[in-house]
């Protein structure tokens, strides 16, 4: 006996069986419906299992790769190795200070470090009115001729999220006009740290109300003051 093996239904395969002349035996046809049941069965659960795991594959959804936060308290020295300075021979700010800001990202918590001295300014503001008139609302003079200026360093923590601006208005605007200002953006990153709930505990013999709240301020300036010299080292 030759069982076709192309047979691919039930159909086809009983008539062929049914041309064998041993299907005069009951127990032989039985034997061979049984087989052609068996051979349709497991080639269909082939197919379906083939069907199944190509379509797992191509419906599989690719994991999406989770972005790293960006580094905290990150210190960015305003200028490069120009400082926050005026030249003026040239009447104009010592480096382009929009073209540095530009080209950098700023997130909540970073630092701005300004060196500088005391012939320049460093205003902080988030309002624009404020950065677009290039006054603070208190006149700033600059050292006197003659004098050696006093170096400084200034690092200011970005607390705003949004639009921050920075200029000084030191000879009444002229250095601002002049250039020296910029505006940052600022992302919100890893967001700002939490303050300990023990900054705001009452001190020891302190009245509650407005000096509590007032010598807590203090404290958290103060810790801020301590980290920036810590990342400036």
């Amino acid at each position: 006996m030759v069982f076709n093996e192309e047979s691919t239904s039930l159909e086809a395969a009983i008539i062929e069986f049914f041309q064998i002349p041993a299907m005069s035996n009951p127990a032989v046809l039985f034997t061979l419906v049984i087989l052609a049941l068996a051979s349709t069965a497991a080639a269909g659960n082939a197919t379906t299992s083939t069907n199944a795991t190509a379509g797992n594959a191509t419906a599989s959804p690719t994991k999406n790769s989770t972005a790293p936060l960006p580094p905290f308290g990150t210190n960015h020295a305003v200028g490069d190795g120009t400082g926050w300075f005026f030249d003026w021979k040239a009447n104009a700010s010592a480096a382009n200070y929009s073209t540095w800001a530009a080209n950098r990202t700023f997130y909540l918590g970073d630092y701005l470090s300004f060196k500088t001295d005391t012939g320049n300014t460093v205003v902080h503001t988030t309002n624009a009115t404020v950065y677009k008139l290039c006054s603070a609302g208190v006149t700033a003079s600059g050292s006197s001729s003659g004098s050696k200026a006093e170096e400084a360093f200034l690092a200011v923590m970005l607390t705003a999220e949004g639009a921050n601006y920075f200029f000084s208005d030191a000879r009444d605007g002229v250095h601002c006009r002049n250039g020296m200002r910029f505006e940052v953006a600022v992302a919100h990153g890893r967001g700002l740290p939490s303050v300990p709930a023990s900054y705001y505990e009452p001190l020891s013999a302190a009245p509650a109300g407005g000096m509590q709240g007032a010598r807590a301020v203090a404290m958290w300036v103060a810790l801020v003051g301590a980290l920036a010299t810590v990342l400036m080292l």
